[in-house]
């Protein structure tokens, strides 16, 4: 049968618990130490996509893994990856004490990452070394678009990030309910994202797993 190729895919999501540093200046007033805040910054880096391989997995396994079954067809490359973002947060506050109003500014990371991402090529192609090499060939097309995609994601996020969430100081009537409000949205923008993303690299994904690719792929060892 054909030999087909699966991407699968997990979006992985964190937000790691936030942490709070109170800016004091007991003989300013309370706007004036909000104002002297330093500015809200955002920084988006990217783990480098590595690929592991492997070569010990067989057919069925392999089917297995890409959410099909024997009765359809056979898999004989796949490739995963965890597509997924952790995010560090940080709040620098000033808190009016004999009140409890609060302001803020944010200093968030986000870490985008494809790790781990494990090509795999049939235990059951080892005794034919054209037709693992063709199939190995066409992972590696599956891993460039991941690297690719991971590229344009931290792009993307660096480019709308702050505007999404705003650079302007933020106020409340106290430091946990600034950070709550503040994190539950950051969540919700990211979740957001990362399913755009998700949905970006599937279909980049699929265009790779043309009709004319599978026909290459296995046409490719086949004496003239």
């Amino acid at each position: 049968m054909t030999p087909r190729r699966a991407l699968a895919l997990v979006v992985l999501g964190a937000l790691l618990p936030g942490c709070t540093r109170e800016i004091s200046n007991p003989f300013a007033s309370f706007e004036t130490r909000c104002a002297s805040l330093p500015p809200a910054t955002y920084e988006v880096v990217a783990t480098p996509l590595e690929f592991q391989e492997d070569d010990g997995v067989g057919i069925a396994e392999l089917t297995t893994k890409s959410g099909s079954s024997l009765a359809r067809h056979r898999t004989y490359g796949l490739t995963t990856a965890n597509f997924g973002q952790q995010t560090e947060t940080e709040l620098r506050l000033v808190e009016q004490r004999a009140t409890g109003r609060t302001c803020a500014t944010p200093h968030v990371i986000v870490r985008l990452s494809m790790q781990p991402v494990v090509v795999y090529v049939a235990r059951e192609l080892a005794a034919d070394a054209c037709q693992h090499d063709v199939t190995r060939e066409h992972e590696l097309k599956h891993v460039a678009v991941n690297r690719e995609a991971l590229e344009d994601a931290t792009r993307a996020l660096h480019r709308d990030l702050a505007t999404a969430m705003g650079t302007s100081v933020l106020q409340g009537s106290s430091g946990s309910a600034i950070a709550h409000q503040y994190e539950s949205a950051l969540r919700d923008y990211l979740g957001a994202f990362m399913r755009e993303q998700h949905r970006a690299l599937e279909a980049r994904q699929a265009e790779v797993d043309s009709a004319d690719e599978y026909a290459r792929v296995s046409n490719a060892c086949r004496a003239g």
